[in-house]
């Protein structure tokens, strides 16, 4: 956490993360460019996780593409297609939309010393609605707390809330 703590300071805003798990068979972690004020974008080639990867190593690496974070404002993202997007292809679905409709999505973001944890479906007809965790900077709290809010959303989505 200390790494954590030095990168927010020296970069002057929070950390951001996506995690993506995609039809009960893995978990796709990709780093962020951001700023406050400006677009998300992932960068980077995403980390692919088995969906059995040890909550440890989940948050691990996690925490990993949270260190990655680049404190920047994309430029032009006018030419990019959906077909261009990291997890989505490394995720082997056969097309965009399959992938929007079995993945849930995690953002992982520091707030001062702890990590907010907010889970929702990538698609939703309520997209304003997600699960949130707050935990530590244990690697293995991490993992769990992002496994139980994804199960969470997945009740919410279950009586029709998502």
């Amino acid at each position: 956490m200390h790494a954590i703590k030095r990168k927010r300071a020296a970069t002057g805003c929070e950390l951001m993360a996506h995690i993506y798990r995609y039809a009960e068979r893995r978990f796709l972690v990709t780093s962020i460019m951001w700023v406050p004020g400006s677009v998300i974008l992932e960068t980077g080639e995403p980390s692919v996780l088995p969906i059995d990867v040890a909550d440890a190593d989940l948050g691990r690496t996690v925490c990993e593409h949270l260190l990655a974070h680049d404190a920047r404002q994309p430029g032009d993202l006018r030419d990019r297609k959906a077909t261009d997007w990291a997890a989505y292809r490394a995720s082997g679905a056969r097309s965009v939309k399959s992938f929007e409709s079995n993945s849930w999505q995690v953002t992982v973001e520091t707030i001062n010393l702890v990590l907010n944890v907010e889970a929702y479906p990538v698609r939703s007809s309520h997209a304003q609605i997600c699960v949130k965790g707050v935990v530590g900077p244990l690697y293995e709290e991490l993992g769990a707390t992002i496994r139980r809010t994804i199960s969470a959303a997945a009740v919410l989505r279950q009586a029709g809330l998502v």
